[in-house]
Formats: structure tokens, C-alpha cells, sequence
């Protein structure tokens, strides 16, 4: 099946980053494809820019619900030859107060569904030869601060399922890793979501003898915008 390499589908498309990124590749006459638990409001404001977008309402923390939701996208001749993987839990907690079960459902959220969105799409990504498949990352995983316990853990497994996939996936011409947010993502500062935006659309026109396993940004460095 064919993949339209000017198609994204972004995972865990909140009011801040997911919001700037969908605009930022909008703004490139992206075909887009938002994965949130309810309608995010970015998708109306493009629409009524003319960008031709698609929601599908799905908890990233629910693995066999995401896969039923995102398969039919790969089972198109339009499927999305462009992934970010955004969801995350934002839980402030320690290892020694956090319930299992709330353990279990962060872990679901910030690492398995990334692993499902993964199997999902690479098989048709593999198929053509080629696509892109990138994790929002975060500073957390180098902290590992006491009160950010599910956060920084989740963090750090998605590094290591960001990092396993753009090996095993480079030979296949897929473009895989992970973009590190390196502090708190506020509008107005170095780490304005529209600024990560910026950054995902330069990693997503790399040529592949710059591909790296993890792309870590903090606002402060200056790189070519393509």
C-alpha cells in the first residue's frame, strides 16, 4: 500500500505541542490526521484555513483500542508516511506513593502506545520503502527528580523504544528517533511549542546521512530550517 509522504498523523495531539506541530506542517499543505481523546480545537481552526483534516478519538493508553483505531489509516492509499508519537501522562508523583495501577496506565500512555503506533505503521512504511516516525521526548528521563517518578520513567522508555526502532528501521529507509524536550514547554520562551514545531519540520527534511537516534532541543541552538 502506498503512503502519502505529505500526510501526518500525530498521536496525542494536545492544545500545546500536538496544536503547533499540526500547524507548522499545515502551513507545508499537510494533509492532516489528529489522535486525541476528544475533537482537538486546532482541528476546526485549520479546517476553516482550507487544510484538509482528520480526527480520531482514542485513549493512547489503551493499546487495543489505539491499534483498532489506527489501522484502517495504514489500510489506505493516502496511510500517513509521516508519524509523531506525542502522548504523554503529565503526572507529578513518587515511587513510593504511586499506585500500580496509575503506574500501569502512565507506562500504557507514554511507552506502549508508542510501540503499537510503531507496529502499526511500519509495516506500510516498510512496504514503500521508506517514512518517518519520530517520539516527543523529555528532559526527564535525564533527571529522574524524585517527585516526577511515572514521568521520567515513562521518558526513559520511550528513549529506548525511539532509539531500538531507528536501528533496526534505517536500513529499511525509515526515518526514526526521538526529539528530547530539554525543560518546560511554554509559549513566549526559547521552549515555545511553535519553536519545537519548527524543529520537527527541519528533522522531518533531514537527508538520511543526518538522521540521528535522538534530536535533543532547548531552545538555545540555532540549526537550518529547511
Amino acid at each position: 500500500m502506498p503512503l502519502d509522504q505529505h500526510h501526518l498523523l500525530i498521536v496525542g495531539a494536545g492544545p500545546g505541542l500536538g496544536a503547533a506541530v499540526a500547524r507548522r506542517f499545515a502551513r507545508e499543505d499537510y494533509r492532516l490526521t489528529l489522535v486525541a481523546r476528544s475533537e482537538p480545537a486546532v482541528a476546526q481552526e485549520l479546517r476553516d484555513a482550507g487544510i484538509e483534516v482528520s480526527v480520531v478519538l482514542a485513549d493512547a493508553g489503551d493499546a487495543a483500542a489505539l491499534r483498532a483505531s489506527l489501522a484502517p489509516l495504514f489500510d489506505s492509499p493516502q496511510a500517513p508516511g509521516v508519524v509523531i508519537y506525542s502522548a504523554a501522562l503529565a503526572a507529578l508523583d513518587t515511587l513510593l506513593e504511586v499506585s500500580p495501577e496509575q503506574l500501569a496506565y502512565a507506562y500504557a500512555v507514554d511507552v506502549i502506545g508508542a510501540v503499537v503506533t510503531a507496529q502499526v505503521a511500519v509495516p506500510s512504511m516498510r512496504a514503500a520503502g521508506g517514512g518517518t516516525l519520530l517520539f516527543t521526548g523529555g528532559g526527564f528521563a535525564d533527571a529522574l527528580l524524585p517527585g516526577t517518578a511515572t514521568l521520567s520513567l515513562g521518558k526513559l522508555g520511550l528513549r529506548a523504544v525511539a532509539t531500538m526502532l531507528a536501528r533496526e528501521l534505517r536500513e529499511d529507509g525509515i526515518h526514526a528517533g526521538s526529539l528530547t524536550i530539554l525543560g518546560q514547554i511554554v509559549p513566549g520562551t526559547p521552549l515555545d511549542p511553535d519553536a519545537i514545531a519548527d524543529e520537527y519540520w527541519a528533522i522531518r527534511n533531514e537527508p538520511p546521512d543526518a538522521w540521528r537516534e535522538e534530536y535533543r532541543f532547548d531552545g538555545a541552538a540555532e540549526r537550518a530550517r529547511v
